[in-house]
């Protein structure tokens, strides 16, 4: 090829040697190391799996541990039990606390007190007679008598005070019911609380609310009327009385709704 030139400087195309590159062989030996590596790795973790499952999973019964008794006991009775002797064993006095006979022992007799030549006898010859001192006096004591004690008079005994007894107030009378509403025979205005079809069924409710609530009816006066209504038919009217004035017959009106009924306020 033919070189270009400009200016003083050689420009030309690189040749055919400098275009190709060396491949390297340290990478190419690496291949054979990893890949019998990672074979490596491979069996030694499926070697664990395995053994794992193995141990995981028996057969009925292989390879329990079984926990037999011991053939010879715990624990035994030395022959010499040891410990320390008591004394006095040998006294009778045991047998009469727990009620024991016991076999008599006899015990050797003291042995006799040896004699000694020449005992009591001191030495040095006769004894000296000492002379006896004039004897002092007795005195003579006389027992000189005790005064009588005084006599103490014995001192009263205080009088016995009763205890007060409680006064027990009267027993208050029962009080029966009382008129809660100022009833009169004479009076004006009467309170309608039912209008039925018979007067059996007037008695029956006037008995059914007398015992509902005997306090409210007590010393009012029973009414039933008869009235025709013509195409309507007959009624009886229920009512309850009497009072003197309007308000007194409102206020028994007002108690009986209270109590959850119903009425009206009509004129005698």
């Amino acid at each position: 090829m033919g070189r270009a030139s400009s200016h003083g400087e050689d420009y030309a195309p690189f040749d055919d040697d400098y275009r190709g590159f060396d491949v390297r062989e340290e990478e190419t030996a690496r291949g054979p190391l990893i890949l019998t590596l990672a074979v490596g790795v491979l069996l030694i973790f499926g070697a664990v799996v395995w053994n794992t499952y193995r141990q995981g999973v028996r057969p009925d019964g292989e390879g329990l541990p079984s926990v037999l008794a011991e053939a010879e006991p715990f624990k035994q009775v030395p022959a010499d039990p040891g410990g320390l002797s008591v004394p006095n064993t040998d006294k009778r006095f045991y047998d009469e606390m727990d009620a024991t006979a016991r076999d008599p022992v006899i015990e050797p007799p003291p042995s006799a007190p040896l004699e000694l030549a020449g005992a009591g006898v001191l030495s040095g010859g006769e004894p000296t007679q000492l002379r006896r001192g004039p004897a002092e006096p007795v005195t003579e004591l006389t027992e000189t008598p005790a005064a009588p004690a005084a006599e103490i008079a014995p001192r009263p005994l205080p009088a016995a005070v009763s205890p007060p007894v409680p006064e027990t107030a009267p027993a208050a009378e029962p009080q029966g019911p009382h008129a809660r509403f100022a009833f009169t025979p004479d009076g004006s205005f009467l309170v309608q609380i039912a209008a039925l079809r018979s007067e059996e069924a007037a008695e029956t409710a006037w008995k059914r609310v007398t015992n509902s609530a005997p306090e409210l009816y007590f010393g009012a006066t029973k009414i039933i009327q008869r009235a025709d209504l013509g195409s309507e038919g007959v009624f009886y009217r229920l009512r309850v009385g009497a009072f003197a004035d309007r308000s007194e017959a409102s206020a028994f009106c007002d108690a009986i709704k209270e109590a959850g009924a119903n009425c009206i306020v009509v004129n005698g």
